[in-house]
């Protein structure tokens, strides 16, 4: 009974050692798969982000339509008389809707 008790010892410590080592190169190959991803990924990142740079953009008009809007606060029973700066307005976003039209070829 012994005997047996020590080969089915022998054993488990046999499997334990197998699994230990299976394992151990599962997560070995498991931080090599990550540091690949993590590598493809950021190279991909960096990619789409050299090849689509954000724009700048800056609002235009911005004095002009803080102007209106003050304008519209302190008339508000009377807007017709922001009419002018409105108009002006119009004017601005016009001109700039066109140099943008310009400056791409269209």
């Amino acid at each position: 009974m012994a005997r047996q008790l020590e080969e089915k010892d022998r054993e488990l410590k046999k499997h334990d050692a197998y699994y230990k080592e299976q394992l151990a190169r599962l997560e070995e190959r498991s931080a090599q798969f990550y540091k690949v991803t993590t590598e493809q990924y950021q190279k991909a990142a960096d990619e789409v982000s050299s090849r689509y740079k954000r724009y700048q953009t800056h609002p235009i008009c911005a004095d002009l339509q803080d102007k209106i809007l003050q304008c519209y606060q302190q008339h508000s029973q009377e807007t017709l008389s922001c009419s002018a700066l409105a108009s002006q307005y119009l004017r601005c976003v016009n001109h700039a809707k066109q140099q943008s039209m310009l400056g791409r070829g269209g």
